[in-house]
């Protein structure tokens, strides 16, 4: 992988992070069910995205995928 590539990973990945730092005390916090479902809908669409740029960064095949994910 190279540098420009690298860094552009490592970019995203604190975006998407600080991204779910900052959702998280907001669902928490959320007192209607419709602003705790849209909360919720976005720290998941977060996490989807920062596991598969992990995956993506360390190149998992579907099998290892399915390891780390928890599946057989």
């Amino acid at each position: 992988m190279r540098m420009n590539d690298e860094a552009a990973q490592h970019a995203k990945l604190v975006m998407l992070v600080e991204k779910m730092l900052g959702l998280t005390p907001k669902l928490r916090a959320a007192k209607a069910d419709s602003e705790k479902a849209t909360l919720q809908d976005a720290v998941t669409a977060a996490d989807r995205q920062i596991d598969q740029l992990v995956h993506d960064i360390y190149a998992l095949t579907p099998g290892e995928v399915a390891l780390v994910e928890g599946g057989t």
